[in-house]
């Protein structure tokens, strides 16, 4: 089922093509620590009063923190149980990505089919399109600054993860290491804060500690920019067909934050075929990885026009 981790990863590259479309640097360079912004606390008015901060939580003797397992366990209950999750077999998620200096949301749209076929959509308008995916074997992304380009090692192990249909049953077979830390406070709720490292990232999960809800992480991802710093925050959760799936995140990266809303979550059948190789990252295949002459151009034709299904 879907995880915000694939749309870190996109969403970090995807605050860099504003810098570099105005000539402040190049899609695939890698920033220097790059880290979110403070947001500073604006002073109340003078017909405002001042807003308390949040209660510090109370200390958790070690001995009395509940272990990784466990929490991963209530947060797969929390979304609607191990029956919900394997009643389904493909689904296609709809919704926009408001990005800072955009005038308007771009549109997302994220497919999965069980076992392991995925690709995610993200069209922002003026700024270009940017897609990723995995048929099973071969993980691609393209995008308006890199054209198509072939996945491989750690990035392709983290994508060919990403595309387990089923991964949330265990979420901790995603990471190498995953302690629960503290309880601390996160987003407004009271978290569990599990630290995890792994090929997808290395920093902290937080889960509610009332409902059992994933409700963040702050991770350290591997992107075409180099490792950069990130803070998810999911604010709401909607229920679609007996499932629970964040449905307003907040991502912030590369100095910026993104907002992205779900819209739509379906659950019909899809085509095999969407999944299929675009033409160029099929010859990207053919060539041994290596660039084709006169192709994967900086701009390159939507996905459709050529190989692979229209999602």
């Amino acid at each position: 089922m879907i995880t915000s981790l694939r749309l870190i990863v996109l969403s970090a590259a995807l605050m860099a093509v504003p810098h570099a479309a105005l000539g402040q640097g190049a899609f695939g360079s890698a920033p220097a620590a790059p880290q979110a912004p403070a947001q500073p606390t604006p002073p109340p008015s003078r017909n405002e009063p001042a807003r308390p901060e949040p209660a510090p939580a109370p200390a958790v003797a070690p001995a009395d923190l509940p272990p990784a397992a466990d929490i991963f366990r209530r947060s797969v209950e929390a979304i609607g149980g191990e029956a919900a999750i394997r009643s389904h077999t493909s689904m296609r998620v709809r919704g926009s990505i408001a990005s800072p200096g955009m005038p308007k949301p771009g549109s997302m749209e994220i497919l999965m089919l069980a076992p392991n076929r995925f690709l995610t959509v993200i069209d922002m308008g003026q700024l270009g399109r940017m897609e990723q995916g995995f048929d099973g074997t071969v993980g691609w992304s393209r995008n308006p600054m890199m054209g198509a380009q072939l996945l491989k090692g750690a990035t392709l192990d983290e994508l060919r993860r990403q595309s387990d249909f089923y991964k949330e049953l265990d979420p901790g077979k995603l990471w190498d290491k995953a302690v629960t830390r503290s309880q601390v406070e996160f987003a407004g709720r009271r978290c569990w804060e599990v630290e995890v490292e792994g090929d997808l990232g290395t920093g902290s999960l937080f889960y509610d500690c009332a409902d059992g809800l994933a409700r963040g992480m702050r991770l350290t991802v591997d992107t075409p920019l180099g490792k950069v710093p990130t803070e998810t925050r999911m604010l709401e959760y909607k229920a679609f067909d007996g499932l629970k799936i964040a449905s307003r995140t907040e991502i912030s990266a590369m100095t910026a934050t993104q907002t992205m809303t779900v819209d739509t979550v379906t659950f019909e059948p899809i085509e095999p075929s969407v999944f299929d190789l675009p033409a160029d990252v099929k010859a990207l295949v053919a060539n041994g990885g290596k660039p084709v002459p006169g192709q994967g151009k900086p701009g390159a034709p939507p996905r459709g026009a050529g190989g692979g299904g229209q999602p």
